[in-house]
């Protein structure tokens, strides 16, 4: 009796250790393919990471659909990661999925084998050279979720000086996230006060930093005018 008790404990620890799970809700994203698209959860075990991807049709949009089961998690800079294991209700091509009402929500999951700790950022890429699928920079760091999050909120509320002083806080916080998107946010909203001193200096800091996303930003910048008005102050 004595020995089949220890069994069943040690059954039981095992069990608790595999179970041990972190569960990270809406955490903001550096570049996605689609406005509306959202990861709202990633659970890390040891053994996978799980991504829960949310989709909602704010406008009508095109057939949802990845063109390849060839994803990959990673951490941000590296080269190699972790193969996609399984995946659920995701259309794969041929397969696509048609958006009927607006706001629909359309979900899918992915599981992948579980990142090395510690983990503050990661990839999601297709590993083929086109890429057409791709949620890069999730943020799993609390502080930096709280700061993004926090800018994000201000903005909405109309408080530009709040939400300038949050994407500060983020591009101050941590220099080796190498996204833009604190600098994008800043150079948007000095612009938008007419604060050209101090969006000159962030510009210079901008092009002199590493990013992986830069051109994109660049463009972006570009299109809504930015750039041509901090050159011409």
């Amino acid at each position: 009796m004595m020995q089949r008790r220890i069994v069943i404990l040690f059954m039981l620890l095992v069990t608790a250790g595999t179970l041990k799970s972190q569960v990270y809700y809406n955490p903001n994203v550096a570049i996605k393919p689609i406005p509306t698209l959202s990861v709202y959860k990633v659970v890390i075990t040891d053994s996978t990471t799980t991504l829960v991807i949310r989709i909602r049709n704010e406008k009508q949009l095109a057939p949802f659909f990845i063109r390849t089961k060839r994803l990959k998690i990673r951490k941000v800079g590296d080269q190699f990661g972790g193969k996609l294991l399984s995946s659920e209700n995701v259309p794969f091509y041929p397969y696509k999925h048609v958006f009927t009402t607006r706001n629909e929500i359309f979900e899918f999951t992915l599981v992948f084998p579980a990142l090395k700790p510690p983990v503050k950022y990661f990839d999601l890429i297709e590993d083929t050279p086109q890429k057409e699928f791709y949620i890069q920079g999730i943020i799993l760091d609390p502080d930096l979720n709280r700061a993004i999050t926090k800018g994000f909120l201000d903005f909405q509320r109309g408080d530009r000086e709040g939400a300038l002083k949050a994407f500060i806080d983020v591009a101050n916080m941590d220099l080796y996230f190498e996204y833009g998107l604190a600098y994008f946010n800043i150079l948007y909203l000095l612009a938008d006060m007419n604060r050209w001193e101090e969006a000159k200096e962030w510009y210079k800091k901008f092009k002199n930093h590493f990013f992986y996303d830069r051109k994109l930003l660049e463009n972006e910048l570009y299109r809504l005018g930015v750039t041509q008005k901090i050159q011409s102050h």
